[in-house]
């Protein structure tokens, strides 16, 4: 069973523990703030919005322009509930922000504690959103 038909159907792949979300969102969510990967929200109209989401890397852009980018697996699916309370609050962090030069700075210095503070942030997120306990 493919990752989109299983997200659609609310199991493994379409929503995450804490955990989970720590390991395999962290880099996929630090692309989408670099703006090399997007959201897309399959079947979307306007009488009902898409129940799902995938993470797209963007046309002409490539996992190879991250550090530690080999391990990206996208598209990556979740369910539009865990995106709208778990995955846009990071997102929308200014902490996370390319306008940040903190953010910026040690991103290019010390990639590998951007990705895993990201990964922290998420699984708080997730947590706090009631979808398991924190990982330890």
């Amino acid at each position: 069973m493919s990752d989109k038909r299983r997200a659609r159907q609310g199991s493994k792949g379409g929503n995450f523990t804490p955990t989970q979300a720590k390991k395999l969102l962290a880099l996929p969510v630090y692309a989408v703030l670099r703006g090399q990967a997007v959201p897309i929200f399959p079947g979307t109209s306007l009488a009902a919005p898409s129940g799902l989401v995938g993470i797209f890397m963007k046309p002409g852009s490539s996992c190879r322009g991250l550090p530690g980018g080999r391990g990206i697996v996208l598209p990556v699916w979740l369910n539009d509930r865990q995106w709208e309370r778990a995955v846009l609050p990071v997102l929308q962090d200014p902490r996370w922000s390319n306008s940040n030069p903190t953010f910026v700075q040690t991103a290019s210095v010390n990639f590998p504690s951007v990705v895993d503070m990201i990964g922290n942030e998420l699984a708080a997120s997730f947590h706090a959103a009631g979808y398991g306990p924190l990982p330890t």
